[in-house]
């Protein structure tokens, strides 16, 4: 009773000892505002691309893109780990929307009806997804077929068939809409009135030339919803249209020519650039996708697919690897910097403690000569920094709790207020700051906090141990 009695008399009236308790308090709060910044941006980053891929990606190494494609598709849904496989097209273009607006894009050809069975793609939509969300309604299925706002006269004008033109998506980005300082969107009003007209450019997989004059196309769209997938890179200048369209403009439909050696009429097979792949729950995705990649061989080998179609097999984490390792050893190397940072605290509360067992000789003196033992002296002082480590570490929990789940609103108020923009999202790709905290992680950090603490106490505490009683009641 009599240690637990001296320990709380040390923490209330051992003001010194106060500056360790803050020291342990600013490091928890560095580390786990670090962390969780860190660790928020790789979960943001794994949640955002895989929510835009398939679990496994049968992917185009050249433009000139995968023939036979539905022949692996239909091959690749009868595996029993496959739950669905969908086609995408990516390619670039330049956009021009109603003539106000003009610039290069990069462009993805989707079965909007399809495709969220592999990816989350939908759920980036806003007229589609979000807003029924907002007001608690179901989500129908997508498509790019929502009718305008306006009459067809102003979508496109002299063109008596606007309205049998087809939808597009454009990111968020691409047409300047944007959150304002409350943090809700603004669109502008134009935004569904106004016709798009984007042109591609079609690429002979025979050749790498490319001429303009002969495989231009152009096809005029109309705006049809916008999508958010907070992701910048994607949300900054892309654009979604029906995948059978942008097929057909850049003239991977399936095609008849004529052979010139032969002048026999061959028929040139439909191509896509991607192949998207849902696994079902529970499957390993490296082994279903060396299945996937064998079902690939096997239809190149029979179709003769020559080295004009390279191919590429892959797990969405190994289409990643190169932005998820970068960022995992970030995460490592700043965690360690600020962890060598964080050693100071422990040098710190090892000096007030050996200064507090300077001052309480005489003290130690009569706790044992009255009958305390060496380790019921210890006990005093390494439950002293226990408690140090608790409060501390309990301090910089609620400290970091408030900075993570605010520091968006903090970083619009430093920009409002100082013109300090720290968190850019051209560079961290994210249009917001990861403000998560990962309760593993937070319970490491806590335990490493209170550890720390006892160890800056364990020399201290072991030296009052030590102490001879009749020596100690003689110090001055």
């Amino acid at each position: 009773m009599y240690k637990l009695h001296l320990i709380l008399k040390y923490l209330r009236k051992r003001r010194i000892a106060w500056v360790s308790l803050i020291a342990v308090m600013l490091c928890t709060t560095m580390v786990l505002v670090v962390i969780s910044v860190m660790g928020g941006w790789l979960r943001m980053f794994r949640q955002s691309f895989h929510g835009l891929s398939g679990d496994v990606l049968v992917e185009a190494d050249s433009l000139a893109g995968i023939p036979h494609y539905q022949e692996m598709i239909d091959k690749i849904q009868k595996l029993p780990e496959v739950e669905a496989a969908v086609p995408t097209i990516r390619t670039f273009g330049l956009i021009n929307i109603a003539n106000q607006l003009r610039k290069g894009v990069q462009v993805l050809g989707l079965p909007m009806d399809q495709i969220g069975k592999v990816n989350k793609f939908p759920e980036s939509l806003h007229r589609q997804y979000q807003k029924y969300i907002d007001e608690g309604k179901k989500p129908p299925t997508p498509s790019f077929g929502l009718v305008p706002k306006v009459p067809y006269q102003l979508l496109a004008p002299n063109d008596k068939r606007a309205l049998e033109r087809p939808g597009m998506v454009v990111g968020v980005g691409v047409v300047g809409i944007h959150k304002d300082k409350n943090g809700k969107w603004v669109r502008p009003d134009w935004l569904y009135e106004n016709w798009a007209k984007l042109t591609v450019v079609q690429v002979n997989p025979e050749s790498a030339v490319l001429d303009l004059s002969k495989s231009q196309a152009d096809t005029y769209y109309w705006i049809v919803d916008d999508s958010s997938t907070k992701v910048y890179q994607y949300d900054s200048q892309t654009v979604y249209v029906p995948f059978d369209i942008l097929q057909r403009d850049l003239g991977m439909d399936q095609q008849q020519a004529t052979n010139p050696n032969t002048g026999e009429k061959v028929t040139i097979p439909a191509r896509t650039s991607d192949i998207q792949i849902k696994v079902k729950p529970g499957f390993d995705l490296v082994a279903v996708r060396e299945k996937v990649g064998r079902i690939v061989d096997e239809v190149r080998k029979e179709r003769n697919i020559g080295a004009y179609y390279p191919i590429t097999v892959e797990t969405w984490e190994e289409s990643q690897k190169v932005w998820l390792g970068a960022i995992e050893n970030e995460k490592s190397l700043v965690t360690f910097l600020f962890g060598l940072i964080s050693i100071v605290a422990i040098f710190l509360i090892f000096c007030i403690f050996y200064m507090i067992v300077v001052e309480k000789t005489r003290d130690i003196g009569i706790i044992k000569s009255v009958g305390a033992t060496s380790g019921g002296v210890a006990a005093i002082f390494l439950g002293y920094g226990t408690a140090i480590g608790i409060v501390g570490s309990g301090l910089g929990l609620l400290m970091g709790y408030l900075i993570v789940h605010n520091i968006n609103y903090l970083h619009t108020e430093l920009g409002r207020q100082l013109g300090i923009v720290i968190w850019n999202p051209e560079v961290y790709a994210f249009d917001i700051i990861p403000n998560t905290m990962n309760p593993i992680e937070v319970t490491v950090i806590l335990s490493v906090a209170i550890v720390a603490s006892i160890l800056g106490a364990l020399v201290p505490a072991i030296r009052a141990a030590r102490m001879n009683p009749v020596e100690s009641l003689r110090w001055e």
